[in-house]
């Protein structure tokens, strides 16, 4: 039964709860078995919530008196370790805050409580969220459920290795430069890089998120359970002087795969133009999926548009955010930190205000490039990231498909090039290499239309099930973390001027 029930849907549990066919405490149950069995080795959930049978007991008693069901009524959830849960251990994978425990939720944490989800546990993420690969100090390295090897990415790794491997149905991400997007690809699910002010942000201390904002979003197996999720999520809250009026669409309905695309222009922007390196398999499994588009009526077309000042941008304004929010850590807290979040802050303190404005003049050409060339098109589609997973058992690799590179994470550009604009990127499955290992693409969409990337993501996965792949597990070859596996955190380094 229990087997049967970790694989449902979030909204077939929520359905099924609804109907009484299943209590809230039978599934909470059900994902916690799966954790106990799996975490051990996959190390995605870093600390559980000891409250959730409890919470579930709660929501039971609460429809045995006739009161009805909510949206996500029973329906476990798993949170990122930089997002506020009132009262369980919230440490931003940072021995600063090891034993930090906040007193209030985060605004997507309560808007999921408030339509009845039971909070299982916090994922694990890099230090403060600021890395490819998701490895802390405190909890150590998450391993990938398709190959435990292998990296799940960052700096969701956490909530993205929980979501593939049946741990929980949807869990929350946040998204700077790829943190959704990236474990997406690696774990072979869908996530969504909201417009920002979509989903609130609170508590946080930049309430006006200058410059490149990091987001949060759902992380899921289907996109009908991200539409789900973002139509809890979404909306208007007066803590965040950043967020958005309502949305005038239906999630759930932009995810119902009902959106006709007929006559739809897509732009595949490939590599944009050398920006990034591109293993050969990763970009024919995202041509390949991009030109699936043609089957639901879509013209699809290679094009790309200028981006060659990106490098520029992204230092700067990276820059900016990292002396903002660790600078003042840095300067007492130094000895704590990671080396990878040591190097970005480090790298950012070098740069001075002239050099981080001129970034973001240099942002707004290349909105308007983006702009003008996007008036085309309806969608753009690239690849999430350049090469697929690492591994987690040897060096960085030095090579993408055989080719050698100065800078391996450049391979990452592919998404941040996206994060600048601002415009909201569904993250979808595209099937597996040769070996085994996922690739996803980004679906862009139009200046706040988060329901049009789901809708074409929705007739996507409708279209193209077989490249929503499931992990076949298998935890009997766990090989150590190498110790010459040095992340340096990304920090972009270009010749401003």
């Amino acid at each position: 039964m229990s087997a049967d029930i970790v694989d449902l849907s979030a909204g077939s549990i929520a359905q099924a709860i609804s109907k009484k066919s299943i209590s809230c405490k039978d599934v909470t149950t059900a994902f916690l078995e799966r954790i106990d069995k799996l975490n051990p080795v996959l190390n995605a959930v870093c600390t559980l919530n000891d409250q959730a049978l409890d919470q579930a007991d709660k929501a039971d008693q609460r429809l045995a008196r006739g009161e009805a069901a909510r949206p996500l009524e029973g329906v476990p959830i798993l949170i990122k370790d930089i997002l506020h849960t009132k009262d369980v251990r919230t440490t931003y994978g940072s021995l600063i805050r090891e034993n930090y425990v906040p007193g209030e939720d985060a605004v997507s944490v309560e808007r999921l409580k408030d339509a009845g989800a039971i909070l299982l546990g916090k994922t694990n993420t890099p230090e403060f969220a600021h890395d490819v690969n998701t490895n802390n100090q405190i909890f150590g390295t998450t391993r990938n459920p398709f190959n435990v090897n292998v990296t799940a990415g960052g700096s969701s790794g956490g909530s993205g290795s929980a979501v593939a491997a049946n741990l929980a149905p949807i869990a929350l991400g946040t998204d700077l430069g790829g943190s959704i997007r990236v474990p997406c690809s690696y774990n072979s699910i869908v996530g969504l890089r909201p417009s920002p002010g979509r989903v609130p942000v609170y508590p946080t201390e930049f309430g006006w998120d200058t410059l490149v904002e990091h987001v949060q979003g759902p992380m899921t197996r289907s996109v009908a359970d991200l539409g789900l999720a973002m139509s809890v999520l979404a909306g208007p809250d007066d803590r965040d002087p950043s967020s958005l009026p309502a949305s005038t669409h239906d999630f759930n309905v932009a995810a119902s795969a009902t959106q006709s695309l007929e006559g739809q222009r897509i732009a595949y922007v490939g590599d944009l133009n050398g920006l990034f390196p591109l293993d050969p398999e990763v970009e024919r499994l995202t041509k390949a999926a991009a030109q699936q588009f043609e089957s639901l009526g879509c013209i699809v077309e290679e094009a790309s548009f200028d981006e060659s000042d990106i490098r520029e941008i992204v230092t700067g304004t990276r820059a900016f955010g990292m002396v903002g929010r660790y600078a003042d850590l840095f300067d007492e807290h130094k000895d704590k930190m990671t080396l990878q979040l040591v190097n970005q802050v480090t790298n950012a303190l070098t740069l001075d205000v002239r050099t981080i404005v001129n970034a973001e003049k240099m942002r707004t050409g290349y909105w308007h490039r983006v702009r003008e060339f996007f008036e085309q098109y309806d969608y753009m589609i690239a690849p999430s990231v350049g090469a697929p997973p690492f591994r987690l058992d040897e060096a960085l690799p030095t090579e993408v498909g055989g080719v050698a590179v100065e800078r391996y994470y450049d391979v990452y550009l592919a998404a941040y090039a996206f994060s600048v604009t601002g415009l909201p990127v569904m993250a979808v499955p595209c099937g597996l290499t040769g070996n085994g290992l996922p690739v996803g693409m980004q679906i862009v969409g139009h200046r706040l239309r988060d329901d049009s990337v789901i809708s074409a993501a929705a007739a996507y996965e409708y279209h193209c099930a077989d490249n929503f792949v499931r992990p076949d597990i298998n935890l009997d070859e766990v090989k150590p973390v190498s110790p010459a596996l040095a992340t340096p955190g990304l920090a972009v380094r270009a010749a401003i001027k």
